[in-house]
C-alpha cells in the first residue's frame, strides 16, 4: 500500500505518541520521540540518524504498537 507524504507524517506520529506512552521505552527514548513528534509535526525532514534511531524503537515496540 502506498502512501503519501502527509499520510505516512500522520502515521509517523501515531506511533510516535503510542512509543512515547510505552513502558519498554526508555527516558532517552521518549525524550527523542517528543523531539521527533515536534519535526514531523514542524513538516521537517527526519534525518538519516534519526530515522535509524526511530527504526530502532519501532522494533523494540513492534509486538504491542
Amino acid at each position: 500500500m502506498d502512501f503519501n507524504k502527509d499520510e505516512e507524517r500522520v502515521l509517523l506520529q501515531n506511533f510516535v505518541r503510542r512509543a512515547i506512552d510505552d513502558p519498554r521505552t526508555t527516558p532517552w527514548e521518549k525524550e527523542f520521540l517528543v523531539s521527533i513528534n515536534s519535526n514531523i509535526a514542524g513538516g521537517r525532514d527526519l534525518t538519516d540518524k534519526q530515522k535509524a534511531i526511530l527504526d530502532k524503537i519501532k522494533k523494540k515496540c513492534r509486538n504491542v504498537l
